[in-house]
């Protein structure tokens, strides 16, 4: 007996399928890439505090091949995943709830891993601290194939 088809609502928009970011229940070290791309092999930090932007993050990375750590929401939480694994590359909010992510930084040059700041103070000089000044920062939003292109430079 065959299955009579299901008629579809018009006026509903249906979305992709896809799962939110690794919190609960796991190790917080991400996962593999859904799909070979130009980042197979990698492993990307992320560090933003903003649920729907770690969200739409960790999904554009992972669609290109990435495997994201984290998304971690607070300095402690990206300390930690630093400290279990060194990642390729990483990308940096700036401003985590008040609590800044330099002293990350500092910590990811120690370890010569290549970021970028990914936020809404690309413009303020004053607020980085020397060592922080020359790398790369983005300012939010930031347009996917412009993240993709700058972390695909800092691997190199």
């Amino acid at each position: 007996m065959t299955r009579p088809a299901v008629m579809r609502d018009p006026r509903v928009l249906l979305f992709p399928l896809r799962r939110a970011p690794h919190r609960e229940g796991g190790d917080g070290t991400g996962t593999e890439g859904t799909t070979k791309g130009p980042m197979s092999g990698m492993a990307v930090l992320v560090v933003e505090d903003d649920f729907i932007v770690a969200y739409d993050m960790q999904m554009m990375l992972e669609e290109q091949g990435a495997r994201v750590l984290g998304p971690a929401t607070s300095l402690a939480e990206a300390q930690e995943l630093l400290a279990k694994e060194r990642p390729t590359v990483a990308v940096l909010d700036v401003n985590l709830n008040g609590e800044y992510v330099f002293p990350l930084a500092e910590a990811l040059c120690t370890q010569k891993v290549p970021f970028v700041f990914a936020t809404a103070y690309a413009d303020e000089d004053r607020l980085f601290p020397q060592a922080a000044r020359g790398a790369p920062r983005l300012a939010k939003p930031v347009l996917p194939n412009v993240l993709i292109a700058q972390l695909m430079r800092l691997k190199r």
